[in-house]
């Protein structure tokens, strides 16, 4: 582990030397980048309408030029399909807890996110609370500018701490 970490930073060292740049000239308009996403959606045992995800990116320019949207559905035919939020059984986003806050200086950052519990979907149907199992994760970071997509990477997660 230690040698390939040493590795990667040998050769990031490197391609920066040959770019001429580093990491605090880096241009503020490259598009930033996730890495992983972590394999669980914890729900916070003492508020069941709270749960956390968590990422790793990377992003350069003005931290508040970008924010995170992060959201876990569960249930229903397909929670990876557009539109999903109106045929999953619960649905926890960044939209309802505003923790939405980036750094963008060039190095990776892992995040634990905050996501609230939608009551309903948009068409006012009932929503649930997640509960322990599969669901689907999204991890996206936006344009403050327009709300346009600069990187999302998704994926399955198991959800723990659901009574």
């Amino acid at each position: 582990m230690r040698v390939t970490r040493l590795l990667v930073v040998v050769l990031t060292a490197l391609g920066l030397s040959l770019t001429g740049l580093s990491s605090a000239s880096a241009s503020y308009d490259r598009a930033p980048e996730i890495k992983n996403l972590v394999a669980y959606t914890a729900v916070d045992p003492s508020n069941r309408q709270v749960a956390y995800a968590a990422g790793t990116y990377r992003c350069w320019g003005p931290s508040d030029s970008m924010h995170l949207w992060v959201s876990v559905k569960q249930g229903g035919p397909d929670p990876t399909a557009e539109g999903s939020s109106s045929t999953v059984n619960a649905w926890y986003d960044t939209n309802i807890s505003q923790d939405v806050r980036v750094k963008c200086d060039g190095q990776w950052h892992t995040r634990a996110v905050k996501l609230g519990q939608h009551p309903t979907d948009f068409g006012g149907r009932p929503l649930g609370s997640l509960k322990n199992g599969r669901a689907w994760l999204q991890f996206c970071m936006v344009s403050m500018a327009d709300e346009s997509l600069l990187a999302s990477k998704n994926r399955w997660v198991t959800v723990v701490g659901a009574r």
